[in-house]
Formats: structure tokens, sequence, C-alpha cells
């Protein structure tokens, strides 16, 4: 595997280093486009030349919101190239959301992708910011502005990007990252499941993730790979993409990776596909068969990680898939793990308690939010929110998120666990398992479905069935059969929103 010169202080001079290397290399691609390293380095050095000239000296910060585009990814290391502090913004978010964290982070320069001026501009001018459009054909584009001579070279602990959390269990959060976590994150990664300069990458989910600018971008980066860009998800669209640049390694939610072995083209798309990574939630062990029956050559790793982290923590490797399966692996390279009780001590091997992770890939802290960071910084550990245990050989296993365990009755609930039950329900293609409100008991459990095609869902059987599976307070009282479960932006699940529909129609039900 060949990677960038061990001492580079960043992603983007692993970008630089590839160039001076291997100019004609690909690098990036999207549509029609298509850009060498040598390229894509050029881009990239211009660009920060005219950062500069707006402002945007190391420190300051720098909102990035579009889709994902070549655009965007030469903005990001362009950021990183001039000291300035990348802030990859979700642009799915509301315009009011979005206001809120551009007022956050008090940006130098904002950078609003197509169609996004109108949305960004009052919150860009409420603060100060200059607004220009990231489109190079854009009328207000930054690619008009004059350049400007760059000789930053940040040091590892210096702010790289802030990257905001999903904001499922309170206000988003933002989690800043120095040069050093994301540089240390994308080599970790890189070496966990084994990329080198052979591989390209189809990133499906949105660069401002961490699993985009870090496991995707950053990892390809510091291996010299090339990265393909889809701007939104569809199967259409992954389908277009894979057809035309096949792709070696893959990452996605368990829902979308059977999405895309189950499409009528899978056979070609998939073909060379050595890697393919899945996290977010279990994958049913019947769609593992599935894949390595078919793909007899693909490797499947589960990975786990989290933004505070900058992303990847911990990873099962693929010989472990079948005897492990209900672990997420153990830590990559540099990472630590402790699980301790509600008082802060740690637990034996096997008994579940909160899970705290460490390492060269934390963050730095939130935002201005010390009292936040307080909260989950523990010398050097970082409280990570999810509730787990550790085997004696140290194989990390998730019960699920400390906010998202059902309280029924006192009797504690996890939804990915009755999630992969009900995944092994004959005519079931995905559940999603919440706690609706209820009058006695606190909280019920409760299921949303999506069906394979043509199939109907016994909820009687089902239930039998699954008090074999999971405890009788487990057993979901209500099943929903929709078309499709609603996802968050990376293609998780989005049990937050299936929590509001709960509610709603528990409510309904009780009005009449």
């Amino acid at each position: 595997m060949a990677t960038a010169p061990a001492d580079v202080p960043t992603v983007s001079a692993a970008l630089h280093a590839h160039a001076a290397a291997a100019p004609s290399r690909p690098a990036l691609s999207a549509g029609d486009e298509e850009l060498s390293y040598g390229e894509l380095s050029a881009l990239v050095t211009g660009l920060a030349g005219r950062l500069a000239r707006l402002g945007a000296a190391p420190g300051e910060r720098v909102a990035i919101i579009g889709q994902n585009s070549v655009e965007w990814v030469a903005a990001f290391l362009a950021c990183l190239d001039s000291g300035a502090v990348a802030v990859p913004l979700n642009h799915r978010l509301s315009p009011a959301e979005i206001a809120g964290q551009i007022g956050q982070v008090e940006p130098r320069l904002v950078l609003a992708g197509e169609g996004l001026e109108s949305t960004a501009a009052p919150a860009a001018a409420a603060c100060g910011a200059a607004l220009r459009a990231l489109p190079r054909d854009a009328e207000r584009s930054i690619w008009h502005e004059p350049v400007q001579r760059v000789s930053a070279e940040p040091p590892p602990d210096a702010p790289a990007l802030i990257a905001f959390t999903a904001g499922s269990t309170g206000a988003p959060k933002g989690a800043v990252i120095a040069h050093g976590a994301l540089t240390h994150a994308s080599r970790a990664g890189a070496l966990a499941v084994g990329t080198g300069e052979d591989d390209r990458t189809l990133v499906m989910v949105p660069l401002f993730h961490n699993t985009g600018f870090a496991d995707q971008l950053g990892q390809m980066l510091m291996v010299g790979g090339a990265i393909d860009l889809l701007p939104e998800f569809s199967v259409g669209a992954a389908r277009r993409a894979l057809l035309r640049r096949p792709a070696t390694y893959l990452i996605a939610v368990p829902g979308i990776l059977r999405l895309l072995s189950q499409d009528e083209d899978a056979a070609t798309m998939l073909a060379d596909c050595g890697v393919a990574c899945f996290g977010g939630s279990p994958m049913p062990e019947a769609w593992i068969r599935d894949l390595e029956a078919r793909w007899p050559g693909l490797e499947l790793f589960n990975i786990y990680g989290l933004t505070e982290y900058t992303s990847l923590s911990h990873c099962l490797q693929p010989r472990d898939l079948t005897a492990r399966g209900d672990s997420v692996g153990r830590p990559v390279d540099g990472a630590a793990q402790l699980v301790v009780d509600e008082d802060g001590k740690p637990v034996r091997a096997g008994r579940p308690g909160m899970i705290l992770v460490a390492g060269p890939s934390r963050m730095s802290g939130y935002w201005r939010a010390p009292e936040r960071t307080r909260e989950v910084f523990r010398d050097r550990w970082l409280v990570t929110g999810d509730l787990g245990s550790v085997s004696a050989d140290g194989f990390l296993r998730l019960v699920g998120r400390a906010s998202e365990v059902i309280n029924r009755g006192g009797e504690k609930v996890s939804p990915a666990q009755v999630e992969a039950a009900v995944n092994l329900e004959p005519g079931v293609a995905e559940a999603g398992v919440v706690g609706a409100p209820h009058p006695i008991f606190g909280e019920r459990v409760v299921a949303f479905v999506t069906l394979q095609g043509g199939s109907g869902l016994d909820e009687e059987a089902t239930r039998r069935h699954l008090r074999g599976r999971v405890a009788d307070y487990a057993v979901p009282e209500r099943f929903f059969v929709v078309d499709e479960l609603p996802r968050t932006a990376v293609g998780k699940v989005d049990r937050l929103e299936l929590r509001r529909h709960a509610a709603m129609a528990f409510a309904a039900e009780a009005a009449t």
C-alpha cells in the first residue's frame, strides 16, 4: 500500500506530495469531469490563494455549503492549505438552522453551492462574512477572485475544521478537529481496511459528514487513490456512477449496500469492489451471507466511529465477521477503549456501560463551548454517548445510544437489537425501532418496517417469532408498514423522525 510521506502535516499536503510524485495519476472525478493529482493540486493551490485574498487567514473560519462537487473538495482542501478553518455545513438543513450554525462560527467567508446563495446570504451579512458562489461558472464565483500567495504551514494541533454533530440528541455542536487528528484518522482508516493507490471510492454520503471528508476523501488522498463524487444519493445515480467508474472501495449503511446489491445491474456494478465498509447499524446475517455468496472476493468490514473522534475508532475485520458479528471489532491504530459504569468506574469484561475512546483523532473540543466540552472529556478520554461492552479479548459490542434506549416501565430496550431481530423476519426488507409515549409504562416499543416486493406482514406471527429472539418487553407493541424509512444525510434510519411519526399516530388514536 503506497501512502504519503509519514510526516505530512495535513491531508492537503498529502495531495501535493502525490502530485509531485505522480502528477498524471487519477485523483478526483464527478460526472464528466476528471482531474489528475497534478490538476487537483494546482486547483487547490490557486483557490487557497483566493481565500487568502478575501481575508481567510490562519484560524479564520470558511463555511462551505453545497452538494458534493469538485469545487467543494477544492474549497475544503484549500482551507487546509491556507490554514483557514473549514466549516462544512449540511445543505439539507432549514434556512434557520443553517443561519444558526453560520452565526455560531462567525466565518470570514461563506462559500455557497448552486441555489444556496440566497439561503446563506442573511446569515453571512449578519456576521459580516463575505459571500461567494462555489460553482466556477457562477456570476459571484470565488474562482473569479485574484490570487494571493499563501505560505501557511499549520502545525498538527492547529484547527483544520469544525464538524457539526447531527443534533439528534440536542442542538448541534461544532467539533473542532485539528490537522493532526484529521491526518491520523485518514491514515488509520486506510490501515484498518487495507486500501491503497490502486483503489477508487464512490462517495455516496455528503462530504460534510466525517465518512465523506475523512474515511473516503482523506483516506484516498493519503494513499494516492481516486475519488468519484455522487452529488446526492439515489440508487439510479449510484448505478450510473458505478457502471461508469467501477469502485473498489465503498462505505455505506447496511440498507444502502442492500439496495445496491439487489439492483438489476448489481453484478456489473459491484464486480470490481474488493472492500465494502458498513456502519451505523448492524447488518443482518442473511444480507452478509448473500453478499459473500455473490461476490466471493468482497471483504466486508463493520466500522464504528463518531464526529468527535474525527471518524473511525473501531473496525471488525472480515475474518471475524461470522464469529464476532455482534461486535464492531477492536480499536484501530492509535485508538483506545474503556467502558465505565454510571459512576465513571471501569466495568469488568462483558459488562455493559458507557463507551469511552481515546487517541490522536479525538477532537480538540466543542467550538466556543467549554462547559459542553467538559461534559464529554475525562482526562484523555472522550465520552461517546454510546452504550456497550468489551469482551475479554477486546471486541466492542454496541447496545445503542444512551439517548435512544427505550425505557418501558423501567426495562431498558436497545432499538438496534430489536431491529436486528425484526430484520430476520421473512418478507421484511428493513426495520426501524423507536419508543413512543405510553400513559402507564412511559414508553412503548414500536417498529416501522418496509417489506420485500409482494410480501405482507402477519403481526401476531412476527411477535411469536420475536419472543424467541428478544425479551418479552422488547417485542414491538405495534408495527407500521411504510414504503420507505426516513434517513439522515448519511443514510442512517432517522429515529428522531420515526419517533415523531409514532407520537403523532398514537396521539391521533387517543383523540378519536
